[in-house]
């Protein structure tokens, strides 16, 4: 009985060996594959998924003026258009009529937030620009006071970011023309002052959203902000940018 026992033992230990060593193989091959899984294996040129996607085109082009299509941050306040940040730029595809689709993978510039008051939503601002083909990054900034004939913009959209989830009732609401999420947005920019009547309606409507009022008129006073000359609304879905070459400013000031 002894003997068997001693003759099962060894039987065991050579066949427990040999799996052990059969094995390896498919462990070698199972490691192998776990560290070929960690490989990165997205492209290098990859961007990632872009947090804004815009198309549009551009309403008249020159032959003698080749174009890119652009997204610049405004680093002024509302409604200016002089000082320029470049965010994106993209080709302007030939032929009629001449289309082009700008995508942005990076927030905002510091330079390009702010707030319309204390404790209200942080915004940035930019606006569709056709600019010449191939122009220096440095250069982008002189084209709002260049007069160069192949820069433009879309003066009836702005393109704006909200750092948080715009509240009802806030004065926010009140700009944007709707509570909107947090994210990007294009809106439509209507210009124009208003009447007497809705002048008064505005200044009481913006007193109840915090904003003080003192008859001056001035920036962040009720006045001034209902005397800016320009109303903004989100845009319905799917609607295009058009770039007007030549176009290279808005109504600026106030309305009486």
């Amino acid at each position: 009985m002894a003997r068997d026992r001693d003759f099962s033992a060894a039987l065991r230990a050579v066949t427990g060996e040999r799996g052990r060593r059969a094995s390896r193989p498919w462990r070698f091959a199972a490691l192998a594959a776990l560290a070929w899984a960690c490989d990165p294996q997205a492209d290098p040129s990859y961007s990632g998924e872009p947090l804004v996607t815009l198309h549009g085109r551009v309403a008249s082009t020159s032959d003698a003026t080749p174009l890119e299509a652009a997204m610049l941050w405004q680093r002024g306040p509302p409604p200016s258009y002089g000082d320029v940040e470049l965010a994106t730029r993209a080709p302007v595809e030939a032929g009629f009529p001449a289309t082009f689709t700008l995508r942005l993978y990076q927030p905002p510039p510091a330079a390009a937030r702010r707030r319309l008051a204390p404790g209200e939503v942080e915004f940035a601002r930019a606006n569709a620009a056709a600019v010449p083909y191939g122009i220096a990054v440095t250069s982008v900034a002189n084209l709002p006071a260049a007069g160069v004939p192949g820069y433009g913009i879309d003066a009836d959209h702005w393109v704006v970011y909200l750092a948080e989830p715009v509240p009802a009732g806030s004065l926010t609401e009140w700009w944007l023309g709707a509570a909107l999420p947090r994210g990007y947005a294009l809106l439509r920019v209507k210009e124009g002052c208003p009447a007497p009547t809705e002048l008064a309606a505005c200044i009481l409507e913006l007193q109840r959203r915090g904003l003080r009022e003192d008859g001056s008129g001035e920036p962040g006073t009720a006045g001034g902000t209902c005397r800016q000359p320009y109303r903004l609304s989100p845009a319905p879905p799917g609607e295009e940018i058009v770039l007007s070459l030549g176009n290279a400013s808005a109504g600026s000031g106030t309305c009486p």
